[in-house]
């Protein structure tokens, strides 16, 4: 019985389990870990294993370890499709003076933000390989590129404007509105003006 729970829970997880999870599904954490054992799961860090036949998702793991960890700027881009190729390294947000030993060994780019402004526009989209993870939508995107253009691959960041530009789904009232809290206001209307 047990046993079955653990295997529901892997395959609603795509083939990582968390000991979290486990144990809020009512399962001993005993009974997790000799299973975990058994199987041949591999310890990706502290309480998360991956199955010997899932496909490593470097985004949907990393987010597992640190949760503060929001996928922004050109790593954001590409999971809207507002990116011609994958980035690398990924880039990620979090709040500033946040200090994790675990995400500075991670080959990622990390942006720091003010802590009012780390969770503004944040979404869940999924995965390439389809699992859950957090980013910031589109118009949050759009400010974060425009907040540091000078950082920012010419051709990248003409691609993400023009592509947002166009697509149907885009809401400037709520990029105007993440502009005013951004104090991007000037730039964003000199760049978009410029596309309308």
């Amino acid at each position: 019985m047990k046993k079955n729970k653990i295997e529901k829970l892997l395959v609603n997880n795509k083939g990582v389990l968390k000991t979290a999870d486990v144990v809020a599904a009512g399962i001993a954490k005993e009974t997790f870990y000799r299973y975990v054992k058994e199987a041949g799961f591999e310890k990706i860090s502290h309480g998360i294993y991956l199955s010997p036949d899932a496909w490593v998702d470097e985004m949907y793991l990393l987010q597992a370890q640190i949760p503060k960890a929001v996928y922004s700027h050109e790593s954001a881009l590409y999971l809207h499709d507002l990116a011609e190729k994958e980035p690398v390294p990924l880039t990620v947000t979090v709040p500033a003076k946040y200090n994790s030993a675990e995400l500075a060994k991670k080959n990622v780019k990390i942006i720091y933000i003010k802590k009012e402004w780390h969770m503004l526009g944040a979404c869940q989209v999924l995965s390439p390989s389809g699992h859950s993870i957090t980013v910031y939508d589109m118009e949050r995107t759009i400010c974060d590129i425009i907040r540091k253009r000078s950082e920012i691959d010419v051709s990248v960041f003409n691609y993400a404007v023009t592509g947002y530009m166009k697509k149907n789904e885009k809401k400037l009232d709520r990029l105007m509105d993440y502009a005013r809290i951004m104090r991007l206001e000037k730039r964003i209307r000199e760049i978009m003006g410029v596309l309308f």
